[in-house]
């Protein structure tokens, strides 16, 4: 560190952590959606309705993804779906049963690409598209609500929503149901935290989540709140 100081001026720390703190704070701003830091995310209602919504990413999955539609039915629950569109392709009638059933259903792009917060605006907006495309020819709806893959925001993803005109949707309660595997630390990851107007991330691709759906709804059912469907909770319009 000495030998490093000889040969770089100390003045020269004073310029550099700045900029170390700021690329952190970017860092920070990008996988944190409630941030609001490059998109405006809803990630909360604000109301003093006991009401909550319950959200699934990653889907459709075939098996898995029936089994929640399944649970869902026989609570008389409407949820909402955040749906990857090549898994759409692989299972449209997943689509439409969510539709028919009443449950919303949202974007989550096409390919949930581990570098997509990489890709270009124009190459966000072609799989945003692609994904609407996909579900509106199966159900006649064209989404607005978006949820970014793995929650990640920049400035490239905030052009592609803004010149689509989408709602950007994040939550407040993560239940980490795809890392737990253990039912009551998926239970400690949401009961605690509900309140008003919370929005929950799950996932129907998660086996855990499957398997404590049931456990989740008459939990939180115990603590007095009512689950409606995002849309319903936000008052904002889902489709165009």
């Amino acid at each position: 560190m000495f030998g490093l100081r000889a040969v770089i001026p100390f003045s020269f720390w004073y310029f550099l952590l700045p900029f170390f703190c700021y690329q952190l704070f970017l860092i920070f701003g990008a996988i944190k959606i409630k941030s609001n830091f490059f998109v405006d995310s809803i990630s909360e209602a604000i109301t003093t309705k006991n009401e909550i919504a319950l959200t699934f990413d990653d889907g459709p999955s075939e098996n898995n993804t029936n089994r929640i539609l399944d649970i869902l039915l026989q609570n008389n629950i409407e949820a909402t779906f955040f749906c990857i569109g090549n898994r759409v392709e692989a299972s449209p009638e997943l689509i439409k049963r969510m539709d028919a059933e009443h449950h919303l259903i949202g974007n989550h792009s096409y390919s949930h690409h581990f570098f997509f917060d990489l890709y270009s605006a124009d190459k966000m907006k072609a799989e945003l598209l692609k994904t609407n495309y996909l579900i509106d020819s199966l159900i006649g709806k064209k989404m607005t609500f978006f949820r970014p893959p793995y929650g990640v925001t920049n400035p490239n993803l905030a052009k592609a929503i803004t010149q689509l005109n989408f709602h950007s949707i994040g939550w407040n309660i993560r239940s980490m149901d795809t890392v737990v595997k253990v039912e009551q630390k998926l239970l400690s990851n949401i009961m605690p935290k509900l309140k008003p107007g919370s929005i929950v991330l799950l996932h129907d691709t998660a086996q855990i989540t499957i398997a404590n759906l049931q456990t989740i709804i008459d939990a939180i059912k115990a603590q007095g709140f009512t689950i409606v469907r995002l849309d319903k909770l936000i008052n904002i319009e889902p489709y165009a």
